[in-house]
């Protein structure tokens, strides 16, 4: 049961293109993505968000900017702890012009697939693994909220930019479903979290406060029906009450987070954060917000996205 981690990675010497593990107490276990079974002309490069999907295989965003795709392996790994290559899910072409630079993957509570893109501003809804009504990992059509929109609107939208409608996304990060079901998509540039009916795509609620500077990565907290919101340019993560919109600063100020990317909860209930210009992952009492050590320093990039994996 280890801690997956994506990296920035890139065309870096130490290979970092790829799923890494590490152990609950920090040690480094090794690459858990079987790069040997890609189609050929494919790499594994600038991988973000990764998701186990309702069928339980893996699905991870392939980011680099002339390959946006929606990689999808097995998600039992293999004799060698790897898992295996099973297929391209979504990919970037001329009928899926919005995938571009894909953040983020999230199954949404009806099976199907939300990929919010860096590149075109867009969340973007494709049918999931499971789907009879349209082709698994085809864009599905618009929701009602968006569906009069004019103009070059990309296949599968589902939360439109800036450049679609008024009040659109102008600089989109992590999407995922809120304790309520619904929606919540980080909108960096608006220093916004707003709030999507899972169904119509309207546009419920925009919480902004002046805390949400750079809104990047979000973590649902249930029990305090809270989202937790990373923000970028303040160094810390922030809590914001889905009820009231009030929003207040979590951690410790002295913890020495630099730059927060991804937020999950552990096993033993603590927070960790991973910080990007710090290149650690460290682990936080959400309650107190004191810091409660690092579960690895050190790191050799950019830590992105993080996430306990059972089994």
């Amino acid at each position: 049961m280890p801690w997956y981690v994506t990296f920035h990675g890139g065309d870096d010497p130490q290979d970092r293109n790829n799923i890494h593990a590490y152990d609950a107490a920090g040690a480094h276990i090794g690459k858990k993505l079987d790069a040997a079974g890609l189609q050929d002309g494919m790499r594994l490069r600038e991988l973000r968000g990764f998701a186990f999907g309702p069928d339980g295989d893996l699905y991870v965003a392939n980011a680099w900017k002339d390959q946006s795709q929606i990689l999808r392996f097995a998600g039992a790994p293999g004799p060698d702890g790897r898992h295996a290559f099973l297929g391209v899910f979504a990919a970037q072409h001329r009928a899926d012009s919005g995938l571009a630079h894909p953040f983020d993957v999230q199954f949404g509570p009806d099976g199907h697939l939300f990929v919010p893109s860096q590149d075109t501003d867009i969340v973007a809804r494709y049918y999931g693994p499971a789907a009879t009504e349209g082709a698994p990992g085809t864009p599905m059509p618009h929701p009602a909220a968006v569906a009069g929109l004019a103009g070059d609107l990309p296949p599968g939208t589902f939360v439109p930019s800036a450049k679609h409608a008024e009040g659109g996304l102008k600089a989109v990060r992590h999407a995922i479903f809120g304790p309520d079901g619904h929606l919540y998509v980080a909108d960096r540039d608006r220093n916004a979290v707003n709030r999507y009916d899972r169904e119509t795509g309207a546009l419920l609620r925009a919480f902004q406060h002046d805390r949400l500077a750079a809104p990047v990565h979000l973590l649902p907290w249930p029990e305090r029906n809270m989202m937790l919101v990373g923000s970028r340019d303040r160094g810390t993560a922030i809590a914001l009450d889905l009820a009231t919109g009030d929003a207040r600063d979590l951690l410790d100020s002295g913890a020495g987070l630099k730059a927060p990317s991804g937020l999950a909860w552990g096993p033993d209930g603590l927070l960790y954060v991973a910080d990007r210009t710090g290149r650690a992952v460290l682990r936080f009492d959400a309650e107190t917000g004191k810091p409660r050590g690092a579960l690895v320093t050190g790191l050799p990039d950019e830590p992105e996205f993080i996430g306990w994996v059972n089994g």
